[in-house]
């Protein structure tokens, strides 16, 4: 017979054993796992093209309207040579040269400030560049991380696991996986549909 100690653990023993038989169980068997290259859906991600031609266009533009001020330049810096040789030629007042003194100070002002513009022109494209690629590959992975979510959903997956190596260590976390099935490719066509 049980001892009087024990006869309160039977109805936690009883609850236990209820809980146990409700509660769905699911062998190691009977996970599916899969493997995905974040990097390669993300290059083949249509959508992330597209974006990254509109930038690839927006730099276009900024390289077109860089090399008219660079032009621009070019030209007072030939103008600024033509004006030393010309004033080595033919200034011989004070006055003469003083003449051509202020027209060598427009120059070099024009010179300056096209420069200026310049690399105010580099520095505001490069920091923007570096923001909308920053985005692009944001907005990108989160489309992507979403859209194999719900593949994965769809195919009853219980595990996806990135094998593109975006540890601290840049190795991928999965080192291993028994009877882990690629679906690189079948999510790439899925999320271009």
């Amino acid at each position: 017979m049980l001892s009087t100690r024990f006869l309160h653990l039977i109805p936690f023993a009883f609850v236990l054993v209820l809980l146990s038989a409700w509660m769905p169980s699911t062998a190691a068997a009977d996970t599916r796992c899969a493997t995905v290259n974040a990097d390669e859906i993300l290059k083949n991600y249509k959508k992330a093209n597209d974006y990254r031609k509109a930038l690839l266009a927006k730099r276009d533009q900024h390289k077109q309207r860089l090399a008219t001020l660079v032009a621009r330049r070019s030209k007072a810096s030939e103008s600024m040579a033509s004006l030393r040789k010309e004033i080595i030629q033919q200034a011989e007042t004070k006055e003469a040269r003083e003449i051509y003194r202020d027209r060598a100070d427009k120059l070099v002002n024009q010179y300056q400030s096209l420069d200026r513009a310049i690399n105010e022109i580099e520095n505001l494209h490069l920091k923007e560049a570096k923001k909308d690629l920053s985005v692009l590959i944001q907005r990108s992975l989160n489309e992507i991380h979403t859209k194999i979510a719900q593949y994965a959903r769809d195919h009853q997956y219980h595990w996806i696991i990135d094998t593109s190596g975006r540890s601290s260590s840049t190795i991928s976390p999965l080192i291993y996986a028994r009877d882990a099935e690629d679906i690189t490719d079948k999510i790439s066509e899925y999320i271009n549909q």
